[in-house]
């Protein structure tokens, strides 16, 4: 508005409004100052999010929160806490890590395989902690089963272990715990009062799936915001790096050097390079400043 005051001084601009925003959008000192961070069309769910008839917590995303203090003694210490969130339903699983070090997390993360039994994935950003966790899983798979009380206790069998092989597996605590193999072995066919409860058995695991599908994952799809295709983000491209603890005229310029599309084609995360380092970054942390050579010289054409 000041700059359209300024111009209505001395000049009346057929859709001025329009004229100042184009004007002022290629502005790079504008940009760096007053741009919005870039935005792209919503992806789609991933399959993780979307699988049915499914254990709890066998997709999983983790997380950690805080610092919150607690008194030991006279002193305060800092605790971290640690979210365990299952993809399909939502439920979560709360622990206390003691810092912010990998050992603490792998302390944390079998107290939780102990709780929930185990996972088949598990996604969480870039942490120090989770990279530690990840070096631990390639090395070796040992320390998963060393002191679980819980999981070892809930693995003892309810019947009779037999040794006839095609009798079926010992039902357990955690199989009824996490879904697990079910005490299949009875005979459905013998009788027709356990044929008829059979069938209502399993029409009412129906009803639920579709129940399930049909108001918990139509939801899910909705796109709240970021409707809109836009313009991907090129190698070149001048970007500002969003730092939300400081001020914005702190934040680095850095340039794009690699890009990451999606399935369907659309860029949502890219590598910016700064100082000789590169970074990781979604577009939600960053502002365009510049875009590519080629961008501009087609739109001088145009």
């Amino acid at each position: 508005m000041y700059v359209l005051g300024l111009m209505r001084e001395k000049f009346l601009v057929v859709k001025g409004n329009a004229a100042v925003r184009h004007v002022l959008g290629k502005c790079i000192k504008c940009r760096r100052v007053h741009g919005k961070v870039i935005e792209q069309q919503m992806a789609d769910l991933p399959p993780d999010r979307m699988e049915s008839r499914k254990p709890p917590f066998y997709r999983t995303g983790v997380d950690l929160f805080g610092p919150f203090f607690m008194k030991r003694g006279r002193a305060q210490i800092k605790h971290w806490g640690v979210i365990f969130t299952c993809l399909n339903m939502r439920a979560i699983h709360l622990e206390v890590a003691s810092n912010l070090t990998s050992d603490s997390f792998i302390s944390a993360f079998r107290r939780f395989l102990a709780r929930r039994g185990q996972v088949r994935t598990i996604k969480c950003d870039c942490g120090t902690n989770f990279v530690g966790l990840r070096k631990v899983l390639d090395s070796s798979y040992e320390f998963l089963g060393e002191n679980k009380v819980e999981a070892t206790v809930n693995s003892r069998p309810l019947t009779i272990v037999t040794s006839d092989s095609r009798d079926p597996a010992p039902l357990t605590p955690n199989k009824l715990l996490n879904m697990g193999e079910s005490p299949a072995g009875c005979d459905v066919a013998t009788g027709s009062y356990s044929k008829q409860r059979w069938k209502q058995v399993q029409h009412m695991a129906e009803q639920f799936w579709a129940r399930w599908k049909r108001e918990y994952l139509s939801g899910l799809q909705q796109r709240q915001k970021w409707f809109k295709e836009r313009r991907n983000v090129r190698v070149g491209d001048i970007v500002l790096m969003v730092n939300e603890s400081a001020a914005r005229c702190h934040w680095p310029l850095a340039r794009v050097v690699q890009t990451k599309a999606g399935k369907d084609g659309l860029v949502r995360t890219v590598t910016v390079r700064r100082e000789g380092k590169d970074y990781d970054r979604p577009l939600s942390k960053l502002v365009l400043i510049l875009e590519e050579e080629q961008d501009l010289v087609d739109n001088a054409k145009r």
